[in-house]
């Protein structure tokens, strides 16, 4: 047997299309762009990428991307103001913050500055409070796109055992949430778990984001899993790999993504699903002016270091606070 190499780059071309139609709609209805903002840290790579790889997908799709990158000792009232001012402002309709941050930074602080309604990462009490209450609202885009792969190949989760390798709060607990929902019976593994094989050799779905290469070994693996790997692991400067045993688990699972090339691509296109789900949502509320957008412009504030990503580039000016 042979499993399934669920590649998502060439399905991700289509789920661009149908995004770039709901952006024009959303565009001619409301008379406005939607606008997403990330945050992140600049000096981890996955990040880095990650946001390249954004940038081009948000463009393509008409959507008004902007980033900002702090160095790794930003202070807590730094990251407090830049979200404030991005909540005040009209013409943003998504604040995306990046994971991991550094050490210093309470996550659930800082996710707690981002108005809900503009959190399109769903690390806000309020949207994980609703997601554990089984009424989902903005979720991890992260977790979502497991979710849509799922469906895409037409595996139904109901009845099913899912297994999640990692409890990260923009993978593990919120999918373990949406495939309760969905009727699946989740275990969670994490740091802690004892004998991990014994757990992993009974998933029927098996999803794993840890961070650690090669981790799950093929023996792992139950024969004809659905095996999700959230992994981005830099061996070098030009190899990358998941936590899962590649090559050696496509003689075991039913069906394995790819890294790169696997959830990757669905995990941005959930992402700026989630900005447009955001901004749908505050322009039916509230139609501002374009004379009011453009007064709220934070790229009109004078020494703001906000950067208007453009394809494979980050320029210095990117990052808050560079000299």
């Amino acid at each position: 047997m042979t499993a399934v190499i669920m590649d998502m780059r060439t399905i991700a071309n289509n789920l661009r299309q149908h995004l770039r139609q709901n952006v024009s709609t959303f565009i001619r209805q409301f008379n406005q762009t939607p606008g997403l903002v990330v945050m992140a840290m600049c000096d981890d790579r996955a990040t880095i990428d990650n946001i390249r790889s954004l940038s081009n997908v948000a463009t393509d799709a008409g959507i008004h991307f902007s980033a900002q990158l702090f160095p790794n000792n930003v202070k807590i009232h730094e990251l407090r103001k830049y979200i404030e001012q991005h909540n005040q402002d009209t013409s943003i309709h998504a604040i995306s913050l990046q994971l991991p941050l550094p050490k210093h930074l309470n996550v659930d602080e800082v996710a707690s500055f981002i108005s809900p309604e503009k959190d399109v990462e769903g690390l806000h009490p309020t949207n994980m409070g609703h997601l554990l209450m089984g009424k989902p609202n903005l979720v991890p885009s992260s977790a979502l796109s497991a979710i849509k792969l799922l469906g895409l190949y037409n595996i139904n989760p109901a009845s099913r055992h899912a297994v999640i390798v990692g409890r990260s709060l923009e993978v593990g607990r919120p999918l373990a949430c949406l495939l309760t929902k969905a009727d699946a019976t989740v275990t969670l593994c994490h740091t802690q778990t004892n004998n991990l094989l014994a757990h992993t050799r009974q998933a029927e779905i098996l999803i794993v984001a840890v961070g650690e290469p090669g981790l799950i070994k093929a023996e792992m693996i139950r024969p004809g899993a659905v095996v999700i790997d959230y992994g981005l692991n830099y061996m070098s400067r030009d190899k990358v790999t998941g936590d899962v045993e590649f090559e050696r688990s496509l003689a075991v699972a039913g069906a394995i993504t790819p890294v790169p090339g696997g959830i990757g691509p669905l995990t941005n296109i959930c992402l700026l699903e989630n900005v447009l789900k955001a901004a749908r949502a505050i322009a039916s509320v509230e139609r501002p002016s374009p004379r009011a957008i453009i007064d709220s412009d934070p790229l009109k504030s004078e020494g703001k270091p906000t950067l208007d990503y453009k394809p494979n580039q980050i320029p210095p000016m990117a990052v808050v606070g560079a000299a």
